[in-house]
């Protein structure tokens, strides 16, 4: 094959690849968001601790119980069950 012949025929397989590139690109840059500074218009606020410390406070109360029970329904149930398999 001579060098013309196999030019032409990586030709629209690179135009192809280019536009697949450029796509990825492209869907890449949305994903990732604004690159440039965003101007400083306002000033930025103090942390409010307090809403955070209730908003996690409030999470615990019922992210702990829930696990607790979820995680020890095994020692429960062979609380209740030990011995008496198959007399009920």
């Amino acid at each position: 094959m001579s060098a013309a012949i196999a030019t032409r025929a990586q030709v629209p397989l690179s135009a192809i690849m280019r536009q697949a590139i450029k796509g990825l690109r492209k869907s890449a840059m949305i994903v990732e968001g604004p690159t440039e500074a965003l101007p400083a218009t306002v000033r930025s606020q103090k942390a409010d601790w307090g809403r955070i410390v209730r908003a996690r406070v409030g999470v615990a109360a019922v992210y702990f119980p829930f696990m607790g029970t979820f995680l020890s329904w095994p020692f429960v149930a062979k609380y209740l069950v030990d011995g008496r398999m198959g007399r009920w």
